[in-house]
């Protein structure tokens, strides 16, 4: 009976945990963005035919390889609004120089270039993300919409993570053909898809977890300053005036332009005020509105989702769950005598 090997699941759990990730980014997902998925699932799958079942020729897989951290950071640039000839022009260069060390490898017989060069590649990318998600994070992802500036951030550092981690595993894998003529490959690539594997679970559940209950705290947080609590509330006065979170492309740099503050020092305040972060916050008020038209009208759910900033389904109902504790439909049903929400954002 044959059976699937190990990198064929772990394809298919990239693609899910990309695609959920990136599901913030609105309805309609940039071609850059699927196209670099393809190539993570069709890497994959190759790796498993490659190992599991042998055939195909090493070229195949080393040049695909070469291709997924180049490809995934230009799908970020593009999500990020950061995509410029200049970026392109560079990472165009990166990719020429790889499949150079590809091309002449075979002619001299010096197969150590391919391991270089593919080294060199994700773990110089791995870094570049890393650096990216940590290095004057609200500067670049100010313009975001709210909703995405934090799943772009932790997709940055699962991206910086798995090129690390692939770098490690091609130097141990080069290590055991200089030494070992190969005999330990296979389980060093096993081992570290199933570590992989593991890992990337862990981080779904570890974001997915749902409190029963939440409720906003009212009291003010003993080391907020005067001037955070009087942000906080300028905040929340033009939430409730002016209704900002329906717009479901708000950004923080909208915020501060009609606040006259720094992007930075809107997200500080909030975070130590209210002891949530941003999207949480803006959450809040779509939650509230959404409560309100559940019990006063009979407007589909489908329809409250967008009228109240959110992007998605799955956003809204997750979201709705954890503030009210209970879905929009039974929300809806158990307050629908009522005459107005009772969540306070």
């Amino acid at each position: 009976m044959p059976s699937l090997p190990l990198p064929v699941f772990t394809a298919l759990f990239l693609c899910f945990i990309l695609l959920r990730l990136m599901v913030g980014y609105g309805r309609k997902i940039p071609l850059l963005l699927i196209g670099t998925i393809s190539i993570y699932a069709i890497q994959s799958v190759l790796l498993g035919i490659r190992w599991g079942m042998g055939g195909l020729p090493s070229w195949t897989l080393a040049g695909l390889a070469l291709l997924l951290p180049p490809a995934t950071w230009l799908s970020f640039l593009q999500l990020t609004g950061r995509l410029s000839k200049r970026a392109v022009g560079l990472t165009a260069g990166a990719i020429a120089a790889s499949f150079g060390a590809l091309a002449i490898s075979p002619g001299f017989n010096i197969p150590v270039l391919v391991d270089l060069a593919g080294v060199v590649v994700y773990l110089g990318y791995g870094m570049l993300f890393f650096r990216s998600a940590t290095t004057r994070q609200w500067e670049w992802a100010s313009h975001l919409p709210i909703d995405q500036m934090l799943t772009v951030r932790q997709t940055q550092f699962i991206a910086g993570a798995v090129f690390s981690l692939s770098a490690l595993v091609d130097l141990a894998v080069a290590a055991d053909f200089a030494l070992n003529q190969g005999n330990s490959a296979a389980t060093i690539v096993g081992t570290a898809n199933l570590f992989m594997l593991f890992s990337l679970a862990a981080f779904v559940i570890m974001f997915s977890r749902k409190p029963s209950s939440f409720q906003q705290p009212a009291q003010i947080v003993a080391t907020a300053s005067e001037e955070q609590v009087a942000l906080v509330d300028a905040l929340d006065h033009l939430m409730q005036n002016e209704h900002l979170y329906r717009d479901e492309n708000l950004s923080l740099n909208r915020l501060a332009r009609k606040l006259r503050v720094p992007a930075r020092q809107i997200s500080t305040a909030v975070n130590t005020v209210r002891e949530i972060n941003l999207p949480q916050y803006t959450n809040g008020f779509r939650v509230a509105e959404a409560c309100h038209l559940l019990e006063t009208t009979d407007t589909p759910i489908t329809t409250i989702i967008y009228e109240v900033g959110f992007t998605t389904k799955s956003n809204f109902n997750r979201e709705f769950q954890r503030i009210t504790g209970k879905s929009p439909s039974a929300w809806r049903k158990e307050n629908r005598s009522s005459t107005r929400c009772c969540i306070t954002p």
